[in-house]
């Protein structure tokens, strides 16, 4: 066990002991060591990111347990989230990046695993976020953009991702129970910031119309499930128009990398 893995390992089983308690607690004691183990695996088998770019993580985790445990846990989405945050946490700080929030999903098992579960863990993100490729060349963050928040709050936006929903580890958080826990994400794209929809339940809409993915440009009024949002941004130099259909923009497109715990004999 190397000094890496073993600081993750320990990070890791200390928040799915404290913020993923419930998760943690309906497993058998060698399940939910050997999950843990799979997790730490599944982090740092990361995909090599672009030049000067953090490596990316998995953001879609499924785990496979026997009848009775996934009962217990399949419908209780706070105890998925719960494990889904602990996991974003400790990837974060051990500096990796996440295209989209993770997600963690349970399945059942037709036959009982020999290790009492099974993983698999891949870096995904909705095909139209793909437009936008993770890459600093690309994700030049705008200068001096904001969000007026139902007219009276001011959102900076200074990151080249910006995940927006009610689950509490979204950099912007509106406690709203219409909007979907994780709705939406702004991504910068060349000086520009784009609005991506989540497959949110109550949708997305700029300016009165329902969008998948736009470009915002100041004064657009973003209304996320009956909250309102007004991107703003003092624009110091000229926008560069049609970035979203911008060839070089949609090439290098290697997101996608899966990894199965445990893994199959060759």
């Amino acid at each position: 066990m190397n000094a890496q893995f073993s600081r993750l390992h320990n990070y890791l089983q200390r928040l799915l002991e404290t913020r993923a308690a419930r998760f943690w607690q309906a497993l058998p004691p060698n399940t939910a060591r050997g999950l843990l183990e799979a997790l730490v695996t599944a982090l740092l088998q990361n995909q090599p990111p672009a030049e000067g770019a953090l490596p990316l993580a998995p953001t879609r985790y499924v785990i496979t347990l026997p009848l009775q445990q996934a009962e217990i846990l399949r419908h209780n989405s706070p105890i998925l989230d719960e494990l889904a945050i602990a996991i974003h946490q400790a990837g974060h700080d051990a500096g990796l990046r996440f295209a989209v929030l993770p997600r963690v999903l349970l399945e059942v098992a037709s036959t009982p695993p020999p290790q009492g579960f099974e993983l698999q863990a891949e870096i995904w993100e909705p095909e139209h976020l793909k437009r936008v490729p993770l890459a600093p060349q690309i994700n030049v963050v705008p200068p001096n953009a904001y969000l007026i928040i139902n007219g009276t709050q001011v959102f900076a936006l200074e990151q080249p991702i910006i995940h927006i929903g009610r689950r509490p580890d979204n950099d912007l958080v509106l406690d709203d129970p219409r909007v979907s826990r994780l709705h939406a994400q702004l991504r910068a794209n060349r000086g520009r910031y784009m609005l991506f929809d989540l497959d949110s339940t109550g949708g997305t809409f700029v300016n009165q119309q329902r969008i998948t993915a736009t470009i915002l440009y100041p004064g657009d009024v973003i209304l996320l499930a009956g909250m309102t949002l007004v991107y703003g941004q003092r624009v110091t130099r000229p926008l560069q128009e049609n970035a979203y259909e911008n060839p070089e923009i949609v090439s290098d497109l290697h997101t996608t990398t899966r990894l199965k715990w445990p893994p199959k004999d060759e």
